[in-house]
């Protein structure tokens, strides 16, 4: 008969099991009882499918020169509300992570000349360029028509008619609308550009009006774009830009200069008017591509892009593309993790002087879960990819001074991804070696003896403040090394500094102060020493310096050596890095990175990395 086995099995062999899967009938106390080791499954990440709305807009046609059409609008095409030309919205796009597609802005297609000031036809304006995104291609705007009778151009909508019966340009369906014909009369009205929204007006006695856009909420407000560009008449006034950046037009004999659709709405651009010879038409307005994705995904541009992120609409990054420099720029798109980080560096060492030392600096404090050191407040919670690798180092402590008249040493920097927190400065010694600046700055020590020696060292602004100064005769009190949370305290005449105090944080779910400075050294027992401070600062003393406390960044007590023992500074202690996520996701550490896992805050997990063996390891989410 085959052995009872782990959730309730009988056979020869046990069940199999995975990271995933835990085969059997368990009680709730063996369960309960592995879930504590690390060994029950975790519940998977849900699935969230990268799903791409957007608003797709090519640049808008440029206005015909000499009593001339207005351009039509660049192409609508949209997922997130009607598109152009009367048509529904069009799919969502669903995606593959990490696959680059082509994203494209076109232009605005340029104004037609005017004649050069004699009476003549001037030239229809120039189309937009076509905007892509993926398999998502908006048409450029047609450009507008010329006077006398020329024909406005096809495109995303059409371009108008010119002045003498000049026929409109169509639009492309489910994209936008034709422009509007010319007034065959002596009134010569040029017509309007089509819109996304709506045909181009007819010219008349005054030019026709630009066919209006389309409203998108795509970004959480209402814009209307892609409005046609106005009319030129002769002898009445021109026509208005369609609503969303369509060029208005001026008419008459003395007609102004025609006016440019917007910029990254693909309005088009306004007919030239007539003013005595014949005037330019007017550029249509660029393009534009609006994307909207799941915040659990960033997007990643290749090099010719510009754009911008607004986090506006709740659950979503939304990217407005408002430049491409070539046609073959790409987008990509991968899933991303927010961390919540505290990234403290090695403590400096305490100085060991013939006759003082000051006390170490304390590392430099960084995070986002509450005020960072130096009197900084919380920095940017971190958005990084999945399956992507990032650094992450622990810094040392510094070593106290070991010999007559040593500075103590600095700690070692800490990083996590982009953060990197400063190590704390080494304190100085009399009477040869100056407190040394880091996150913290080290302190001062032997005033009024040898000039320099005294002064505390500046810490590093947002992670740490600066060691305090020593004082003279009799004590000769050594500066206290600064902290995270505060400025070292000066010595005085009748005792040494204490160390500037530490920050308090509670990423882990409670309270816990770190980064304190370590504390000034006296020239004799008959004079206090300074206290660490809190957080981790070392002791300073007549002999040797106390250590800070390792993981916390404190820095080392300072040490006095006027006396047959070999007496230190305190060495600086260890960093630390601690890092929070969401329960759904898993930080994975290359080899040499000792950390431990905490689930105390609900719905979190808490990874605290307290030593990496070289600056080359890393974390990766999943």
């Amino acid at each position: 008969m085959g052995k009872k086995r782990e959730g309730g099995y009988l056979g020869l062999t046990p069940s199999t099991w995975s990271s995933s899967r835990r085969p059997g009938v368990w009680s709730l106390r063996d369960a309960m009882t592995y879930q504590r080791q690390g060994l029950w499954p975790s519940p998977a990440a849900p699935v969230v499918p990268l799903t791409v709305d957007y608003l797709v807009i090519a640049g808008g046609g440029g206005g015909g020169g000499w009593i001339a059409a207005g351009g039509g609008a660049g192409g609508y095409r949209t997922s997130a509300g009607p598109s152009g030309g009367g048509a529904s919205a069009e799919s969502t796009l669903t995606l593959t992570s990490g696959t680059n597609y082509t994203i494209t802005v076109g232009a605005g297609g340029a104004g037609g000349a005017g004649s050069g000031g004699s009476p003549g036809p001037g030239s229809k304006g120039t189309d937009g360029s076509n905007s892509v995104f993926s398999t998502i291609t908006s048409n450029g705007g047609g450009g507008g028509g010329n006077g006398y009778g020329g024909t406005g151009r096809a495109g995303g909508s059409g371009g108008g008619g010119g002045s003498g019966a000049g026929a409109s340009g169509p639009g492309t369906t489910s994209q936008g609308y034709a422009g509007g014909v010319g007034e065959p009369t002596s009134n010569n009205g040029a017509g309007g550009g089509g819109g996304a929204g709506a045909v181009g007006a007819v010219g008349v006695s005054n030019g026709g009006a630009g066919g209006t856009g389309v409203a998108s909420s795509i970004t959480g407000s209402s814009v209307t774009r892609a409005g046609g560009g106005g009319g030129s008449s002769y002898n009445g006034s021109g026509g208005a830009g369609g609503s969303g950046g369509g060029g208005p037009a001026s008419g008459g004999a003395s007609a102004g200069a025609a006016t440019a659709g917007t910029v990254n709405t693909g309005g088009g651009g306004a007919g030239g008017g007539y003013n005595g010879g014949g005037l330019a038409g007017a550029s249509g307005g660029s393009g534009v591509v609006i994307l909207k994705v799941p915040d659990i995904y960033t997007a990643t541009f290749s090099a010719g892009v510009t754009s911008s992120l607004s986090t506006a609409v709740a659950g979503y990054n939304i990217y407005t593309v408002t430049a491409t420099s070539t046609t073959s720029e790409t987008v990509s798109f991968v899933r991303t993790v927010s961390v919540d980080y505290l990234v403290i560096a090695g403590g400096g060492g305490g100085g060991n002087g013939a006759y003082l030392g000051g006390g170490g600096g304390a590392g430099g404090y960084r995070t986002s879960a509450g005020p960072s050191g130096g009197g900084a407040s919380a920095e940017t919670t971190l958005t990084l990819a999945r399956g992507i690798a990032y650094t992450i180092t622990v810094g040392g402590g510094g070593a106290g001074g070991a010999t007559t008249g040593a500075a103590g040493s600095s700690g070692s920097n800490s990083v996590f991804s982009s953060i990197t927190s400063a190590g704390g400065g080494g304190g100085a010694s009399y009477p040869t070696s100056n407190a040394v600046s880091g996150g913290s700055g080290g302190g001062g020590a032997g005033a009024g003896t040898v000039p320099g020696n005294g002064a505390g060292a500046a810490g590093t602004p947002n992670q740490g403040y600066t060691g305090g100064n020593a004082a003279s005769a009799p004590a000769y009190g050594a500066g206290g090394g600064g902290g995270a949370g505060g400025a070292g305290v000066s010595g005085t005449t009748a005792a040494g500094g204490p160390g500037g105090p530490g920050v308090a944080s509670s990423i882990t779910g409670s309270s816990v102060t770190r980064a304190g400075g370590g504390g000034g050294s006296v020239y004799t027992t008959s004079y206090p020493a300074g206290a660490g401070g809190s957080g981790g600062g070392g002791a300073g003393s007549d002999g040797s310096g106390t250590p800070g406390t390792v993981n916390t960044g404190g820095g080392g007590g300072g040490s006095e050596r006027n006396s047959p023992a070999p007496y230190n500074g305190g060495s600086g202690g260890s960093g630390v890095v601690i890092l929070k996520v969401l329960d759904t996701v898993t930080a994975t550490f290359s080899v040499g990175v000792t950390s431990s896992l905490s689930t105390a805050v609900a719905g979190y997990k808490i990874y605290t990395i307290t030593a990496t063996s070289t600056t080359s390891e890393t974390v990766t989410f999943s």
